[in-house]
Formats: structure tokens, sequence, C-alpha cells
């Protein structure tokens, strides 16, 4: 038998904690769409200083430093974050599993520091992307621990014996194939921008007129010319083209997925409303994220635009996350045997205890 008890403060520390990522997330979005990557050629110093000391004349003194030393000083207000929070779980959480969460949060934090930092150093590209995709996965480690040291946690109802049982081991595959889904579109994402395609298909939906985009070397010819004479724009590979076109694809993939959980919880689950108010968050942010691609596309990319593009995947890809770990919460019978099903309310003062087998 192990005695825990609902934390309020461990708890706010986590929303906290994931709260602060999503403004850094839209920051690296803007460093991207602004190729202020290297604008700040030091690390971890900034033009030699302490990032925290540069004087503020610096920040304006050429293009593209403003968005790269705030991406950094709010990277580093995560971290402290993260320090916090682990502290915090070591000193308050009595569930061992959630401790090692909130450890994982902080390991995950200062690998995403070192990643940002060795790309500045040996200028590598491929490093930028990864850190690009690791922030997301970051995002939903930190929501989890948000997640996992809510109240709703403790006291959420044991269904995975009872008759919704099945429907809920359904909603757990399909919400997880929804993940999955947008975690890889916005890998995709991440290596397009990284590459310069986001406009290598310059219309939409169609590409080039076609519903394919061009296949061989002729094609793309004549797709380079239509874009040096008409549009003024710079000539593109086949890579970039069927980059661009595989994020097309994906959004298609996603919007299936995303949509077929929405109709589970509303058909089935809809009397749990930890499960129906991210769904409609969820779908809102899907017609967000929809409409700010087609922007980008015939906006020939405007860098708030793109990276508010960035921001609201990164929302889409939480919500989708966070239905998938309450569905868990509340179906799951392996989850059960680990964290059981018996749950003895005690009183306390300023607190809630909760008796677990």
């Amino acid at each position: 038998m192990i005695l825990y008890r609902y934390n309020p403060i461990l708890h706010r520390l986590a929303l906290l904690t994931a709260a602060a990522t999503f403004p850094l997330i839209f920051l690296g979005g803007l460093v991207t769409s602004h190729g202020a990557g290297m604008s700040v050629p030091d690390w971890p110093t900034s033009f030699g200083y302490n990032m925290w000391f540069l004087p503020l004349s610096q920040w304006w003194h050429q293009g593209g430093i403003f968005y790269e030393h705030s991406h950094r000083l709010v990277a580093t207000g995560v971290g402290l974050c993260a320090i916090i929070l682990a502290v915090a779980a070591w000193t308050m959480e009595r569930r061992i599993w959630v401790r090692r969460l909130a450890y994982v949060v902080l390991g995950f934090v200062i690998f995403q520091g070192l990643l940002g930092g060795l790309r500045v150093l040996f200028v590598n590209l491929d490093m930028a992307i990864v850190h690009g995709i690791t922030a997301q996965l970051f995002f939903c480690v930190a929501a989890l621990a948000a997640i996992t040291t809510s109240q709703w946690w403790n006291i959420a109802p044991n269904l995975a014996w009872s008759e919704d049982y099945v429907a809920g081991k359904k909603l757990m595959r399909i919400s997880s194939i929804a993940v999955a889904c947008v975690f890889l579109q916005l890998v995709v994402g991440a290596i397009m921008r990284h590459e310069q395609a986001g406009l290598a298909i310059p219309d939409v939906p169609l590409a080039y007129g076609h519903l394919l985009p061009p296949t061989n070397a002729t094609e793309l010819q004549l797709a380079n010319a239509h874009r040096a004479f008409d549009l003024n724009m710079d000539p593109v590979t086949l890579t970039q083209v069927w980059l661009s076109f595989a994020h097309r694809l994906g959004a298609v993939l996603v919007s299936i997925a995303t949509t077929w959980v929405a109709i589970r919880v509303i058909r089935r689950h809809r009397g749990q409303p930890a499960l129906v108010l991210p769904t409609f968050a969820m779908m809102f942010l899907l017609l967000t994220q929809a409409t700010l691609g087609v922007f980008t596309v015939l906006m020939r990319k405007p860098a708030d635009i793109a990276s508010a593009h960035v921001a609201v995947g990164a929302l889409l890809l939480l919500t989708c996350f966070t239905i998938a770990a309450r569905a868990m919460r509340l179906y799951s019978r392996h989850f059960r045997v680990q964290a059981a099903p018996v749950r003895v309310e005690v009183r306390a003062i300023g607190s809630k205890e909760f008796l677990v087998s």
C-alpha cells in the first residue's frame, strides 16, 4: 500500500514548465523563419557577454539577433523551471514514477540546451532539425508531468473493468495513432522548413496546377521556368518539391486521424469531460492549423504566420497527447495493475490524501 497526496504546488510547477515551453517553440519558429539561427555566433555566451547581460543596443545591431537571443533567454527560463520541478518532485512527490518523470523533464531540457548550443558551435543544419523535433517531444513530456500531478489524475474513475472498456481500449489505440501522425507531420515540417522547401509548391490545393507535383527533370524545368518568369521565385529541386508535397499528404493523414478520434470521443465517451474538452480544442486547432498552412503558401511564407503554423502544430500534438494519456488513465488495465484501482480519500488540512493499493 502506498500513501500519496495531490500537491497543488508541484502541479503548478509542472504546468508552468509546460506553459513556458509554448512561447519557446514559437520563438524557435521565428528564428527559423527569419533565418536567424546563426545571428549570435557564440555559445553559451552572446557576443562574449553572459547572455543575461547582453546590452540592449546589441539586440538590434543586425537582423535576427533579437529573435535568436530571445530564444536563448526563454530557453534558460524553461530550464530553470525544469530544475525547480525536479527538486520539488524529489522533496514532495511520493510516487517514484512521477519523480522519475520530473527527472526526465530536466534531462530532456539539458539535452535540448546542449543540442542548440552545439548547432551554433558546429554550424550544423542537421542538429537544428533534430533540435526542432525534440522540442515537440519535450513539450509532450512536460505536459505529461502536468497531467500526472493534477488532481484529476488522482481521482479519475476506474473504468478498466467497466462495460466501456472495449470502447476505451479502441480510443487508446486510435489516439496513439493520431499522436504518431501529428508528430511525424511535425518532423516532415521541420525538415521542410530547414531545407527551404516551404514554398517549393507555390499554389494550393493543387501543385503547379496538377494533382501531383513534378516527377522528373523535364517537369521540374517547366515548373522552375514558371517560378522564374511568372512568380519571380527562386528555382527548386525535386527533393524540395516532394518534401513540400509529403507535408501536404501528412496534413491529410493528420486530419483523418484526429477526426477519427473526435468521432470516437463524441459517440462513446461524451460523458467524460476530461476527454471531450481536449477533443473540441483539438478540432479547433486542426482547422486553425489548416488555415495557417494555406495562408503561409498564398502569402509567400510571412515569418509570423509561418511561425504561428509551427506553434499551433505543437498545440495540436499536445491535445492529441492529452487525450491519449487521459484515456490510458481511465481505461488501461495494465496501468491499473501498476497504479491500482482502490482509492480511499482521507481528509487532511490543506490537501487531500489517497490510499492506493
